[in-house]
């Protein structure tokens, strides 16, 4: 599985139709209050709720128990359908009855089928003292086990006339028809069908299996690698591959030798950079430019050295940096008097420029704390309504952003005032 699994939409409906939708509290005959789809962990009196949020109460509340429980007891590998259906049987039947239940010590051992038979034995419940089948019981038992054996490709057709059913206790209640004689007859090898190879692994071995990855995630150890394909043996008679051919393969794989010359990449020819003169300093003498190089056909043939041409002068631009620098005074004028001819601002004129950025960073701290106690309570107790779900992470992002952005600017302008 690639990860935990949840229940499906389809195993949640089935959950819901059964257990019932409350919209205000009810008390039960053993004192406990229930509310919406079968909570009583919070409800009390009074308590009202819509459909809406009662479902959100199941999911994120009530289910994920159930769920841990069936993810650290199953030790084999479950289908989505499979899982739907155990998390709708343990919660009707508690967690501790699931666990001692005869459906999770069959369903460890590899055997589903009888996993699904079990749980058809807890269909009765205690009426006025006495022990009865319950209809209610029976139609959510029925319901669980079709589930639970649906096959995520879809139902499996077994014709009547194919298998025909016959009660538990082993009887013979429609006249079987006469037994047909068994025909043996000899066959060639060419004639037999072919055999096809069963693929996959039985019951009990997908549940050893998962057993084993369980432990060696637990334990820290790597599963043992499969088992490697064992190599051809030679036939009496029959050769080997030669030295000389060993050494070829290894020489082919090795590559050239380390000594063999490599030929060499074709040079880049760079011409000279643009020429910078500069008065008072001399200037270097013009490099040659560098050849092309080309590829030889026969790399161990030295190339004869190539002569090196003069440059013609470079025509450069012609920058001096001792001349003196004329400033021009209006300019430095107008730029003071656009600055506040440099002056420091007046006490109420630097206390406006920091003031609202410093309301602006408490509020944004504020709303950061709020939202996450808001936090800390809808983990600590279910959020009866929609809103809750939203508020704290609201209320967190805002405040955090705006204390971060306000802080910032504040820090600005309380810099630029010193």
């Amino acid at each position: 599985m690639g990860g935990p699994l949840r229940t499906s939409a389809r195993g949640l409906e089935l959950i819901k139709g059964f257990e019932g939708f409350r919209s205000r509290a009810s008390r039960l005959p053993d004192g406990r209050w229930i509310v919406g789809y079968g909570h009583t962990r919070t409800a009390r009196p009074g308590l009202a709720v819509s459909p809406r949020d009662a479902e959100l109460v199941l999911v994120h509340s009530d289910l994920p128990p159930i769920e841990q429980l069936i993810q650290d007891e199953v030790l084999a590998p479950l289908t989505q359908n499979e899982f739907d259906a155990l998390v709708s049987f343990a919660w009707n039947i508690g967690p501790g009855a699931f666990q001692s239940s005869s459906v999770l010590s069959n369903l460890n051992e590899g055997d589903r089928l009888a996993a699904a038979s079990d749980m058809w034995l807890w269909r009765r419940g205690r009426v006025s003292g006495e022990v009865k089948i319950i209809d209610a019981l029976v139609r959510r038992r029925a319901a669980e086990i079709s589930l639970f054996l649906t096959h995520p490709s879809g139902p499996a057709a077994v014709p009547g006339a194919l298998i025909r059913p016959i009660p538990e206790d082993g009887g013979q209640p429609f006249p079987q028809p006469p037994e047909r004689a068994v025909i043996i007859e000899a066959r060639a090898e060419d004639e037999r069908p072919a055999v096809r190879a069963r693929g996959g692994d039985s019951g009990p071995q997908a549940a050893a299996r998962a057993v084993s990855e369980r432990i060696a995630r637990i334990l820290g150890e790597s599963p043992p690698p499969p088992p490697s394909r064992p190599t051809r043996t030679l036939e009496p008679g029959e050769e080997g591959p030669s030295v000389e051919d060993i050494t070829r393969a290894i020489a082919d794989l090795a590559g050239p030798a380390e000594d063999e010359p490599l030929p060499q990449p074709p040079g880049v020819v760079k011409g000279p950079p643009d020429g910078i003169e500069r008065r008072r300093a001399a200037r270097p003498a013009p490099a040659a430019p560098v050849p092309e190089a080309t590829v030889s056909a026969a790399p161990e043939t030295p190339q004869p050295p190539v002569p090196e041409a003069p440059l013609p002068p470079a025509e450069g631009v012609i920058v001096d940096d001792l001349a003196p620098v004329e400033i021009d005074q209006n300019g430095i004028q107008r730029a003071l008097e656009e600055n506040g001819g440099g002056q420091r601002p007046t006490g109420a004129e630097a206390l406006g420029r920091w003031v609202p950025y410093a309301l602006l960073s408490g509020l944004g701290l504020v709303s950061l704390v709020l939202g996450v106690r808001e936090l800390v309570d809808v983990a600590a107790e279910p959020a009866l309504y929609e809103g809750e779900t939203w508020l704290g992470p609201l209320l967190s992002l805002g405040g955090g952003f705006l204390f971060v952005v306000a802080t910032y600017y504040l820090y600005r302008a309380m810099t630029q005032d010193d």
